[in-house]
């Protein structure tokens, strides 16, 4: 539903100031109807239609909190006006109060039954609510209930997809979507939902050409040039792909919203336009809410009581890495609390988590419920395993429900949010001259900021041939995700496979546009594209097998490898990598030097591909290096659990302590143990 805040006159017809007033309003001349308002309201502090004005013009400016006092007054003295319920109702929604914005859109509708846009406000409010609170029947229902009495009402029809896209999954939402546009085709923002379902049925090409149409039509709209730039490197489409990055990073320094945080750290090497990307993104969709409970307050018992927020307790490389943390908290210490936004996958992670701590479903509760409920369990420290990736409930974070909030792990750069108050790092990733670029607080544990899973397996007797490598050749690869792969890298992997004779690139992909645009690629670049080989996604115990299999490993830049570059190294794979200012190009260099082979690190792509040629040329000094990997593993810190959890164990006390004493964040480093 988008906002609307009426300037009819719920009285009769305004004269003298008021009527002035109005008309500086309706001019859009914001600072001055506002001034005129109030010296209105000085004058005359009980007019209802002139708060209603000032209640309008200040929500118009997303001024909520300054305007909800004065609909509820003017609602006090001309409690039959319908408009006066819908605009206080859209304010409400504005801070989050959708259970009483509901209320007023119910009374607006009684008020005028014959009103059908009343009626469907109303009927859009409570399908919302639902889908809200998590209770995917009764919102799918009541969405179904909405387009059967607007069938041409193309609020009703998004809403459908909107609650079809996560419960019946996107071919279902594709075709609620699609009828929304038809009904009204300039609706920018159906066009963009849209186009992201699109990109979920994996047709980005179709996507792209969504995304593309969105931009064009509405140049300055938010997230349009971003989304089909992260659509087109999902599939190695590199036209126009400067262009596309320019105008995203510009907009952004003009501080215009023009990429979701997660897809920018693809292609964007800046750690202050990625702080910036992700401080508009906060503002814009999550901003504070705190207001609406009271304040936390740190606990005091003997147990710290950490809550683990996360859409991914399951088959999914966040637990992938952090499983065996959880297992390895110290209970005497700590009491450990999983908040699960996600789902029981059944897999054998998943009943490792189980077993290790108790996981509380937040998925089906809204925002402000399962803040109540994270309260409820008196947390300390309320931990954001997501940030702007996965399954996130990062709003849930904007209510403040813990007197600590952390972000962690899933995300690699800021959240920009002012309610979390710490990033957990270290000195590679987040050096201390650049800790400006990240509006938390670093806390910078001794080694990698990674954790890692000691029981992780290498599944036995998987040969080359299985992996359809062929058995001589030297084995580049890089089984990074596609949109991780620039122009520039590549060209550089296309050199040492020209200088290396019979050499092959491992990719990883399933996606037959990126396959076929890759292939072309390397063609264009004087390499037989058949020395360009795909990989499929693998069980873990396989993959690593597979990586096992090949010789060095390749990392991507500005955007390396983090589970994956993990992989490689616990199967004995040496990774190349190439370091640059942002948190996301650096992650290569802190598990390097974490396993013990910072000579592996370059900070620069001459470099980087001087020392790429080098190994592959030089058996002996690549066997050196496997042989001196292989070696320390067992004892590198990287893979070395029980160390690992007492550092974040000590981060999390410190922040505790800090909180007890009455003291604001702060970076801090921990102490390494031993």
């Amino acid at each position: 539903m988008t906002p609307f805040f009426s300037l009819r006159p719920a009285a009769a017809a305004p004269t003298g100031a008021l009527a002035a007033a109005q008309q500086l309003h309706f001019a859009n001349r914001l600072d001055e109807a506002e001034r005129a308002y109030r010296v209105l309201l000085q004058r005359e502090p009980h007019d209802a239609v002139a708060r209603h004005g000032l209640a309008a013009l200040l929500a118009s400016q997303q001024r909520y909190q300054e305007a909800l006092p004065l609909f509820r007054q003017a609602i006090l003295a001309l409690p039959g006006q319908a408009q006066l319920h819908v605009d206080l109702a859209q304010a409400l929604r504005g801070v989050g109060l959708n259970v009483e914005a509901a209320t007023h859109f119910d009374r607006a509708a009684a008020l005028n039954p014959q009103d059908m846009q009343l009626q469907l406000l109303a009927r859009l409010q409570h399908a919302t609510l639902f889908d809200e609170q998590g209770d995917d029947d009764r919102a799918l229902a009541a969405f179904e209930d909405t387009v059967k009495h607007h069938p041409d009402a193309a609020d009703a029809w998004a809403g459908l997809g909107m609650v079809q896209q996560h419960v019946l999954g996107a071919a279902a939402a594709e075709v609620s979507f699609r009828r929304a546009l038809q009904i009204d085709p300039d609706r920018p923002d159906v066009i963009e939902q849209y186009g992201r379902v699109l990109q979920d049925l994996r047709q980005y090409e179709d996507a792209a050409l969504v995304f593309e149409r969105l931009m064009k039509r509405w140049p300055g709209h938010p997230m349009a040039a971003g989304r089909l730039l992260h659509c087109k490197m999902l599939t190695a489409d590199w036209t126009a792909l400067d262009l596309l990055k320019t105008r995203v990073e510009s907009a952004l320094s003009a501080g215009q919203l023009a990429s979701e945080p997660f897809g920018l750290q693809g292609y964007c090497e800046s750690p202050q336009l990625l702080m910036q990307g992700a401080q508009l993104n906060a503002s814009t969709y999550y901003p504070d809410r705190s207001a609406a409970l009271p304040l936390a307050k740190i606990g005091r018992g003997d147990k710290l009581r950490v809550g683990y927020v996360s859409g991914e307790f399951r088959n999914q490389a966040t637990s992938v890495l952090l499983t065996d943390v959880l297992e390895t908290h110290d209970r005497d210490r700590f009491d450990i609390i999983a908040f699960d936004n996600g789902w029981d996958d059944r897999s054998v992670l998943r009943q490792r988590i189980e077993a290790a701590l108790p996981i509380v479903p937040i998925r089906k509760m809204d925002n402000l419920a399962a803040a109540r409920l994270v309260r409820e369990h008196r947390i300390d420290v309320l931990v954001n395993l997501n940030g702007y990736f996965g399954l996130s409930r990062t709003p849930l974070f904007a209510y403040r429900p813990a007197a600590v909030q952390v972000n962690y792990l899933g995300f690699p750069g800021t959240i920009g949010a002012p309610y979390i108050d710490y990033i957990v790092a270290d000195d590679t990733v987040i050096p201390e001259e650049l800790q400006h670029c990240y509006v938390e607080k670093v806390v910078t544990l001794p080694d990698s900021y990674q954790p890692n899973d000691r029981r992780r397996q290498v599944a036995p007797g998987v040969t080359r041939a299985e992996a359809g490598l062929p058995g001589g050749a030297f084995v580049f690869c890089c089984m990074n995700n596609v949109y991780k792969i620039m122009p520039a890298m590549f060209e550089l992997w296309m050199r040492l496979l020209q200088q290396v004779p019979g050499s092959v690139l491992l990719l990883l992909s399933d996606v037959p546009e990126a396959q076929l645009n890759l292939r072309h690629e390397a063609q264009a670049r004087g390499v037989n594209p058949e020395r360009l080989l795909f990989g499929m996604p693998w069980a873990n115990e396989r993959h690593l097998a597979r990586l096992r299999l090949c010789d060095l490993f390749l990392d991507t830049w500005p955007y390396n490898a983090h589970t994956t570059g993990s992989d490689a190294l616990m199967a004995g794979l040496p990774v190349l990598t190439c370091m640059g200012r942002s948190f996301p190009s650096r992650v290569g260099a802190s598990l390097l030097r974490a396993v013990g082979l910072p000579e592996l690190v370059t900070t620069a792509f001459e470099a980087y591909e001087g020392l790429a040629l080098k190994l592959a040329t030089q058996p002996g000094l690549l066997s050196e290096i496997r042989a001196r990997l292989a070696g320390q593993l067992a004892t590198a810190p990287l893979y070395d659990t029980p160390r690992y959890t007492r550092h974040l164990e000590a981060a999390y006390t410190q922040m505790v302590q800090r909180a007890r004493a009455g003291l604001p964040p702060a970076a801090f480093k921990v102490e390494a143990i031993g």
